[in-house]
């Protein structure tokens, strides 16, 4: 079986995923979120991904899905950054893994740019191997409400009873910490902050760029969200950038022409 038809069969089409999930994605139409609740924007967005590190003995990619028509279930439509090989040195450094040496890009870029349609519902998927070496063999999403009583993964060893004991949050948004050299619960590695502080962030701060980081649900003890990290920032429309350079001049001008007005009124 290829990985095209793994990715087409795991597509998330049960129907009956709709009844279960339905209050969370039930949002007004042209809402904004970006989050654990979901990914959606009021116009054509453009948001540029940047690969940081990989930690752990799981091969994985990171996809981007899109909620398939009356919210039916959910596709992967465009991958981001996918590892060749667990990590760049067997187990050191807890098997971390960097750009271009263990993960790599459809086009070989760290930054990939992708653009979320108007009024679209969106996902972030990190799909891994769970060691075996075969792709799309389990995934973890950065939306809680995919983590369903009738969610599924190909041969999934994360199920709904693990989600329920370790919590269906399985990434992190925003200004938040990882210490790739502490064992620590992710709450005392940011002050006393746990996973739930960390569900959504606003328009403002991803214009701005903010963090996202993925847990691989391999237990409690597991929930550090450092298996997989990644920068997200919205990339400002060319238009809009000119408007602000033209806003500029123009209040530019103003000034200068207030200068010579005043300066014209002191000569007399």
């Amino acid at each position: 079986m290829t990985a095209l038809t793994l990715v087409k069969k795991t597509s998330f089409t049960v129907a009956s995923v709709a009844a279960t999930v339905v209050l969370s994605i039930c949002t007004p139409a042209s809402a904004f979120m970006f989050g654990t609740s979901g990914i959606q924007f009021d116009e054509d967005t453009n948001i540029s991904f940047t690969f940081d590190r990989s930690q752990g003995a799981y091969q994985s990619s990171l996809w981007v899905a899109q909620s398939l028509p009356n919210n039916t279930g959910y596709s992967n439509i465009s991958s981001l950054f996918t590892e060749t090989k667990p990590s760049d040195n067997g187990p050191a450094n807890n098997w971390q893994g960097s750009f271009g040496n263990a993960v790599t890009s459809n086009n070989g870029a760290i930054s990939q740019t992708f653009t979320f349609l108007k009024d679209q519902i969106y996902a972030l998927l990190l799909w891994s191997d769970t060691g075996s070496g075969k792709p799309f063999e389990q995934y973890v999403s950065s939306t809680t409400f995919m983590n369903s009583s009738l969610w599924f993964a190909a041969q999934s060893k994360f199920g709904r009873t693990d989600c329920l004991a370790i919590g269906c949050q399985q990434a992190v948004f925003g200004n938040f910490s990882l210490n790739y050299n502490s064992t620590e619960p992710f709450s005392n590695v940011n002050a006393g902050k746990g996973p739930e502080q960390f569900q959504s962030v606003t328009s403002a701060q991803l214009g701005e760029g903010i963090k996202i980081s993925f847990d691989d649900g391999q237990g409690p003890s597991e929930a550090d969200f450092q298996q997989f990290s990644v920068t997200a920032q919205a990339v400002p429309e060319p238009m809009s950038l000119l408007g602000t350079i033209l806003g500029i001049g123009a209040l530019g001008a103003a000034r200068a022409k207030k200068n010579i007005t005043s300066q014209r009124k002191n000569d007399f």
